[in-house]
């Protein structure tokens, strides 16, 4: 690392609409609080990704990656198989090749990673100083202890008991909870071996991310009780979601505030399913007397504009887009956001003071939802009832209840008094600092 030169290399999956907005924005905090006379360079290496214009906006450079994908999702690029990652030792091992490949190019004195296996592992491989940024602390001290506050819903047989008994037996079972199949991922491991990593057999979802320093991009107050059981390289730099003053479209702001009923923002992000984005549809238009109108956002990750119009039937109350829309401008004239519990797409609705309907796909999504609704702002639906009736149900009774609308407003006070990317920009100037100073004295 030279001593008034800095190479960062950002690699992250950026087909995840969060994780692209997260790292633009502490990319650009890092650019704008860069010390006086150190010359920084920052790359994102992508594989491909239908945000790359989202990168381009902000100024930076993108260096493409192998291998090249389609960047629609990371489900359908990875070819997800649950509760492994990748779809196959082979593909696992395409990526981490192609991160190999790119860093041994570009050399880097530092990459900058999200929840990436793939950068994480070619890196450390070559001996390149990391930092990551998480959704939750990634630590065997935060699971172990609490992190997950319900039995996770793929567990039916114990799902179907009361809240107070699962997040009772959630605690009590937290020490197991690092030993379901998601946390030991086999294919991970072996791609990792047959690139060189010395330790063969499965990598644990702890080991396969760890980086030098650790930022989580969350509120602090949802992680206290083991804050002081993870390591100190492990920072909660407080919520970072998409700020923008970006108006709304005319025809979606109108209709989000024509009435006489309340407005409904439906989005699962860019990792929801078709499932559960066409029963929020079938929900909102199940009784004709709702007087409430919606918008819902049909990501071209989850599904084509022409099958979610068609389950919405031709329904005047709902407005159906796949129009990549500001996310706060349109959070601003709800009353009630339906979503799939993606750590953005939560922050920010809380950010702006509105209850929360949710599902959630995986645990960290889970957590998210469980934490807005432990603190009263919405009502998380286990995926198994996520079915029309019940979504339809969960929304008129957060409507009817002005408790969640007060309880997020409380949450936004203590969101929007934080910046977590300016935070995050500060602790990482810190620690690049320190690295150049120890190479100085060594």
């Amino acid at each position: 690392m030279a001593p008034n030169s800095i190479h960062i290399v950002l690699s992250v999956a950026w087909q995840d609409a969060g994780d692209t907005t997260r790292a633009i924005a502490m990319a650009i905090a890092l650019r704008d609080m860069c010390p006086d006379g150190i010359d920084l360079n920052i790359d994102f290496l992508s594989c491909g990704s239908r945000f790359e214009y989202q990168i381009m906006d902000a100024g930076f450079n993108i260096v493409p990656a192998q291998p090249r994908v389609k960047g629609i999702s990371v489900a359908h690029d990875l070819g997800w198989d649950w509760p492994e990652f990748f779809g196959s030792e082979e593909i696992a091992k395409t990526f981490i090749e192609g991160q190999l490949a790119a860093f041994r190019k570009l050399q880097p004195d530092i990459v900058f990673h999200g929840m990436w296996a793939p950068a994480s592992i070619a890196a450390r491989l070559l001996g390149i100083r990391t930092i990551n940024f998480l959704p939750v602390p990634l630590h065997p001290g935060a699971f172990a202890n609490g992190l997950v506050r319900d039995l996770p819903d793929m567990m039916p047989l114990f799902t179907r008991l009361p809240r107070p008994f699962r997040q009772r037996l959630a605690w009590l079972a937290s020490g197991l909870m690092i030993k379901a199949p998601i946390f030991t991922q086999k294919r991970v491991g072996a791609a990792a071996a047959a690139c060189g990593w010395p330790i063969s057999g499965p990598i644990s979802l702890f080991d396969m991310n760890m980086a030098d320093l650790n930022l989580v991009n969350d509120h602090p107050i949802f992680h206290k009780e083991y804050l002081h059981l993870i390591p100190k390289n492990i920072v909660l730099t407080g919520p970072l979601f998409a700020r923008s003053d970006v108006k709304l479209d005319d025809d979606i702001a109108t209709h989000l505030t024509k009435g006489p009923g309340a407005s409904v923002l439906v989005t699962m992000g860019s990792s929801g399913t078709e499932e559960f984005l066409f029963e929020a549809i079938k929900a909102l238009r199940m009784n004709a007397e709702d007087d409430w109108n919606a918008v819902v956002l049909a990501s071209k990750s989850i599904c084509s504009l022409e099958k979610a119009n068609e389950i919405a039937g031709g329904d005047p109350r709902l407005l159906v887009t796949d129009r990549f829309i500001p996310a706060p401008a349109a959070n601003a004239l709800a009353d009630v956001i339906i979503t799939h519990g993606g750590q953005g797409t939560v922050q920010c609705a809380l950010a702006a003071g509105k209850p929360l309907v949710g599902v959630a796909l995986q645990v960290e999504q889970q957590t998210n939802l469980d934490n807005a609704m432990n603190a009263g702002a919405g009502i998380r639906v286990q995926k198994q009832h996520w079915k029309a009736k019940n979504i339809r149900s969960t929304v008129l009774t957060v409507l009817k209840d002005p408790t969640y609308a007060a309880k997020a407003r409380i949450l936004a006070d203590t969101l929007n008094s934080m910046d977590g990317a300016t935070t995050a920009a500060d602790v990482m100037w810190k620690f690049i600092l320190e690295e150049q100073s120890a190479e100085a004295k060594a």
